[in-house]
C-alpha cells in the first residue's frame, strides 16, 4: 500500500477568488474615476491591490488530501470525508496535465469522480506523481483483472488533434487570400483567438501515464 499527501483545488472556489479580484479591480477603477487619479496611478494601484487580494485569498482555495493506492481500490482521505473507489467498479479513467496543473478521472456506474491541482493556487508535484503511480496501478489491474476498463487519453493529446490543428491552421491561413476584406477581418480575428487557444491546450494537455 501508498501513500501519498498532497493538496488539490475546487473549480468553484478558484473561481471565486478570481471573482472577488476582479471585483476589487471594479471598485478601485470607480474610486480613481471618483477622485479624478491618473490613469497611470489607477492601474499601480489596481495591480496592488489584485496581487495582494490574490495572495490573502488563494490559500482558502487549497485543499488537503491523504490517498492510499492498493491493488484494486484507491482510498481519498478529506478533511471532513473519506472515499474508496475499487477498481473493479471503474468504467474508465484519465490523468493528464491541463493548462493549470493535473486532472484525474475516474468514472463509474455511479458517478464520474474527478480531482485536480490548480498550479496558481498551490504545489502540484505530488498530486502530479500521485496520478502518475495510480495510472500505473490501474493499467496493470486493466491487463490482469478487467481488461473492459477504458484508458482515455485528453482529446488534445491525441495524434488526430494534432492533424485536426494542422488542417485547421492551414484553412485559416489560406482565409485571408480572400477577396472579401470583411470576411478576411472575421476570420482573422475570431479564428485566429480560438486556433491560439486550441494549440495552447494541445501543447499544455500531457497524458499522465508514467514518471
Amino acid at each position: 500500500m501508498q501513500e501519498y499527501q498532497f493538496q488539490y483545488t475546487k473549480t468553484r472556489d478558484t473561481l471565486l477568488v478570481l471573482l472577488l479580484c476582479f471585483v476589487v479591480f471594479v471598485i478601485i477603477v470607480f474610486i480613481g474615476v471618483y477622485f479624478k487619479l491618473e490613469e497611470f496611478v489607477i492601474i499601480i494601484i489596481e495591480l496592488a491591490a489584485m496581487f495582494l487580494v490574490f495572495g490573502l485569498l488563494k490559500k482558502t482555495a487549497v485543499r488537503e488530501c491523504v490517498a492510499k493506492i492498493n491493488d484494486t481500490s484507491v482510498d481519498f482521505n478529506f478533511k471532513v470525508t473519506s472515499r474508496t473507489i475499487n477498481f473493479n467498479d471503474l468504467i474508465s479513467f484519465k490523468a493528464y496535465y491541463g493548462k493549470n496543473g493535473p486532472v484525474l478521472y475516474l468514472n463509474n456506474n455511479a458517478d464520474n469522480f474527478k480531482i485536480s491541482s490548480n498550479n496558481n493556487f498551490c504545489k502540484t508535484d505530488n498530486f502530479q506523481t500521485f496520478c502518475q503511480d495510480l495510472i500505473i496501478k490501474l493499467d496493470k489491474y486493466k491487463t490482469t483483472d478487467n481488461s473492459h476498463v477504458i484508458h482515455e487519453g485528453s482529446i488534445f493529446a491525441t495524434k488526430g488533434m494534432l492533424y485536426f490543428l494542422s488542417i485547421a491552421t492551414l484553412i485559416y491561413l489560406l482565409a485571408f487570400f480572400v477577396e472579401n476584406k470583411a470576411a478576411r477581418l472575421s476570420v482573422g480575428i475570431g479564428g485566429g483567438f480560438y486556433l491560439l487557444l486550441m494549440w495552447i491546450a494541445y501543447f499544455n494537455k500531457r497524458d499522465l501515464k508514467s514518471k
